[in-house]
Protein backbone atom coordinates (compact mmCIF):
# COMPACT_ATOMS: atom_id res chain seq x y z
CA UNK A 1 0.00 0.00 0.00
CA UNK A 2 1.52 3.35 -1.01
CA UNK A 3 2.31 5.85 1.71
CA UNK A 4 -0.49 8.43 2.24
CA UNK A 5 1.29 11.60 1.06
CA UNK A 6 2.43 10.17 -2.29
CA UNK A 7 0.24 12.38 -4.51
CA UNK A 8 1.27 15.51 -2.60
CA UNK A 9 4.98 14.63 -2.78
CA UNK A 10 4.85 13.95 -6.53
CA UNK A 11 2.91 17.20 -7.08
CA UNK A 12 5.50 19.21 -5.13
CA UNK A 13 8.42 17.59 -6.98
CA UNK A 14 6.86 18.39 -10.36
CA UNK A 15 6.04 21.93 -9.23
CA UNK A 16 9.77 22.42 -8.49
CA UNK A 17 10.70 21.26 -11.99
CA UNK A 18 11.51 17.59 -11.39
CA UNK A 19 10.53 15.11 -14.06
CA UNK A 20 10.27 11.34 -13.77
CA UNK A 21 13.40 9.89 -15.37
CA UNK A 22 11.87 6.68 -16.69
CA UNK A 23 8.57 4.83 -16.43
CA UNK A 24 10.13 1.73 -14.89
CA UNK A 25 10.15 1.18 -11.14
CA UNK A 26 13.36 -0.03 -9.50
CA UNK A 27 13.98 -2.16 -6.40
CA UNK A 28 13.85 -0.33 -3.07
CA UNK A 29 16.82 -1.03 -0.77
CA UNK A 30 14.57 -0.56 2.28
CA UNK A 31 11.44 -2.63 1.56
CA UNK A 32 12.80 -4.75 -1.35
CA UNK A 33 9.74 -3.98 -3.52
CA UNK A 34 10.02 -2.87 -7.15
CA UNK A 35 8.61 0.55 -6.34
CA UNK A 36 11.33 3.22 -6.70
CA UNK A 37 10.58 6.11 -9.06
CA UNK A 38 13.45 8.38 -10.08
CA UNK A 39 12.85 12.12 -10.41
CA UNK A 40 15.53 14.36 -11.97
CA UNK A 41 16.28 18.02 -12.51
CA UNK A 42 19.35 19.49 -14.19
CA UNK A 43 20.67 22.84 -15.27
CA UNK A 44 23.91 24.68 -16.00
CA UNK A 45 24.92 24.79 -12.33
CA UNK A 46 24.31 21.11 -11.68
CA UNK A 47 21.38 18.90 -10.90
CA UNK A 48 19.76 16.50 -8.52
CA UNK A 49 18.05 13.16 -8.76
CA UNK A 50 15.71 11.82 -6.12
CA UNK A 51 14.87 8.15 -5.78
CA UNK A 52 11.49 7.79 -4.08
CA UNK A 53 9.90 4.48 -3.09
CA UNK A 54 6.19 4.77 -3.78
CA UNK A 55 5.50 1.87 -1.39
CA UNK A 56 7.33 2.75 1.83
CA UNK A 57 8.26 6.41 1.21
CA UNK A 58 12.04 5.96 1.52
CA UNK A 59 13.91 8.68 -0.37
CA UNK A 60 17.54 9.14 -1.42
CA UNK A 61 19.12 12.02 -3.29
CA UNK A 62 22.23 12.60 -5.38
CA UNK A 63 23.63 15.99 -6.41
CA UNK A 64 25.53 16.61 -9.61
CA UNK A 65 28.21 19.23 -10.13
CA UNK A 66 28.16 21.75 -12.96
CA UNK A 67 28.53 19.90 -16.24
CA UNK A 68 26.92 16.83 -14.64
CA UNK A 69 30.35 15.16 -14.41
CA UNK A 70 30.64 14.47 -10.68
CA UNK A 71 27.87 12.97 -8.61
CA UNK A 72 27.63 12.57 -4.83
CA UNK A 73 24.97 11.21 -2.53
CA UNK A 74 23.33 13.69 -0.19
CA UNK A 75 23.70 11.68 3.03
CA UNK A 76 21.48 13.90 5.21
CA UNK A 77 18.67 14.26 2.67
CA UNK A 78 15.21 14.74 4.20
CA UNK A 79 12.47 14.79 1.56
CA UNK A 80 9.85 16.49 3.74
CA UNK A 81 12.25 19.30 4.65
CA UNK A 82 13.37 19.61 1.01
CA UNK A 83 9.75 20.05 -0.16
CA UNK A 84 8.77 22.76 2.35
Amino acid sequence: MPFPELDTVIYKLKKRGFKQDDVFLHECPTCKEKAVAIFVISGRVGGRDIRLCVECGAAQSWRSDAGLEGRSQDENFDLSRFLR
